[in-house]
C-alpha cells in the first residue's frame, strides 16, 4: 500500500509539472526559446525589438491561463513580465518601451 501511495503521488507531481512552461532566463538566445517554447506567438516585432506572447497553465486549474510576454533584443532575452491592460482592455498588451 505504502509504494502505491509513493507511486501514485510521484505520477500526479510529475503530470502536474508538465503543464508548465519550459524555465526562462534572461540573456538566453531567440533561437534557444524559439525551440522550447513552439506555441508562442510573435505579437510585436520592430527595430528595436521582438515580442512573443506565451501561455502558462495555472497549477490550480487546468482552464486558467496566464499570459506571458517574452521581450528580446539584438537576439537577447531582456525582459519578460504579464503585460498590462490599457483602460477598457479584456486582454494584456505588450509593456511599452
Amino acid at each position: 500500500m505504502k509504494k502505491l501511495l509513493i507511486a501514485l503521488t510521484i505520477f500526479i507531481a510529475t503530470g502536474c509539472g508538465l503543464q508548465r512552461l519550459a524555465p526562462v532566463t534572461i540573456g538566453m538566445t531567440e533561437e534557444q526559446f524559439k525551440l522550447e517554447h513552439k506555441q508562442s506567438l510573435v505579437v510585436e516585432m520592430s527595430a528595436y525589438r521582438t515580442v512573443y506572447k506565451d501561455w502558462d497553465r495555472s497549477p490550480i486549474s487546468r482552464v486558467d491561463t496566464i499570459d506571458k510576454f517574452y521581450y528580446f533584443s539584438k537576439g537577447k532575452l531582456t525582459l519578460m513580465d504579464e503585460g498590462f491592460f490599457p483602460k477598457g482592455a479584456k486582454a494584456p498588451v505588450p509593456t511599452p518601451m
